[in-house]
């Protein structure tokens, strides 16, 4: 939605500012203000999905298809913990 605001211009330039050192929009800084005032919690935008990881090193003997297997097994996996039909490991 679209709306227009009075703002402070000192206040408009201090969030402005803030907002491109923290490498955001200023609709996005001004968004998370009002959140945090309303109480409410943001949401996260992704979930952190953790990926093998193979010893550096020593040089991958897998061919690509192989990779893309294991990577959808690892997803597979994954998506079963979400469900809840997996246990999570920690």
């Amino acid at each position: 939605m679209q709306t227009t605001l009075r703002i402070n211009d000192s206040l408009y330039r201090e969030a402005k500012a803030e907002a491109a050192r923290e490498g955001t929009t200023l609709t996005r800084f001004l968004e998370e203000g009002i959140r945090l005032r309303l109480g409410q919690k943001q949401k996260e935008p992704f979930k952190v999905h953790r990926f093998r990881v193979y010893q550096a090193g020593k040089a991958s003997t897998h061919l690509f298809r192989n990779l893309a297997k294991i990577a959808e097994e690892d997803l597979e996996k994954h998506e079963l913990t979400k469900l809840g039909l997996r246990k999570a490991k920690r």
